[in-house]
């Protein structure tokens, strides 16, 4: 049953814009209670606009939390006009942008608890972020190995193949980035992102061999906030297996993955997304007493 603490129904909710630490100028929606108890940054999934979340952070924000849910550069409203000649890659999320976005909403709710709930690759750029000790704790959602060949088959790796290797370069060379619309379900995805995701999705350690090079500088290894990581078993991408081999490059973080049946949150259906749809709110009471309480 659902019984918070606190239903505010004064609530701001605003379209917020603001700049990324190298200037580069963010969209984000912010939602702010009367007298907000926790402060929630919400971290997207690739190429998903921040509207996409935004029943599920009203739901958060009724019970008391500060939140703030931003568009990645390159993506939604934070797509500069000329996406075919920007440059950019997804580590840029979480190290200028993601940092940004915290930032910002202690800003706006200064003095509570900072919780980071992050979807998918939301969760892969967290060690990105130079002021991750400013959080309380992280919980993730649907947040593991992008490696292709540990997705679902065959439907979800032969749809994987397919868009790393025919749809998504014919994309690039007609258009120079992802466009939203026919197999990519989210927003504008820039090349950058593209490129770095696919190079990842195709090592069986994901982007794990690269943190002692390539992706410096990274903080992964001093992460020392506690994570909840939840999986549904009706999701392709996610299995309880990735996610708890990601989690593993976070070796300072209390852990605790918990695995959930659509039927234990009195839904049909969670998948990768589809937990964030307001048809699913009935999941929701879970999920936000994790956020607010660590529960």
């Amino acid at each position: 049953m659902d019984t918070p603490t606190q239903k505010s129904t004064n609530i701001r909710e605003h379209d917020i814009t603001f700049n990324a630490t190298d200037g580069f100028p963010l969209s984000g929606r912010l939602l702010v209670p009367e007298q907000p108890t926790a402060a929630v940054l919400f971290s997207p999934a690739t190429g998903l606009p921040k509207e996409f979340y935004l029943h599920f952070m009203r739901y958060g924000a009724e019970r008391g939390a500060a939140c703030l849910v931003y568009d990645y550069r390159g993506v939604a409203a934070s797509a500069p006009k000329d996406l075919r000649a920007f440059k950019m890659d997804t580590p840029d999320w979480g190290r200028l942008d993601m940092t940004a976005a915290l930032d910002r909403l202690i800003e706006a709710a200064p003095g509570v608890p900072v919780i980071h709930v992050a979807h998918s690759v939301g969760g892969h750029i967290t060690g990105f972020m130079p002021n991750h000790q400013k959080i309380t704790r992280q919980v993730f959602i649907g947040v593991g190995f992008g490696t292709w060949w540990k997705h679902r088959f065959p439907k979800q790796q032969l749809t994987d193949l397919f868009f790393w290797w025919i749809y998504g370069p014919l994309q690039l060379a007609t258009k120079g980035f992802i466009p939203s619309g026919g197999l990519w379900g989210g927003s504008t995805l820039p090349a950058g992102a593209f490129k770095t995701w696919r190079r990842w999705s195709h090592k069986a350690d994901y982007f794990r061999g690269e943190l002692g090079d390539r992706l410096k500088p990274h903080y992964f290894n001093e992460i020392a906030t506690p994570i909840l990581s939840y999986v549904f078993t009706d999701d392709p991408l996610t299995t309880p297996e990735t996610a708890r081999g990601f989690l593993e490059f976070m070796p300072k973080a209390q852990k605790d993955v918990r695995v959930r049946r659509p039927s234990d949150l009195g839904v049909k259906a969670l998948r990768h997304q589809d937990v964030f749809r307001r048809s699913n709110s009935a999941a929701w009471p879970e999920l936000w007493r994790a956020v607010l309480e660590g529960a």
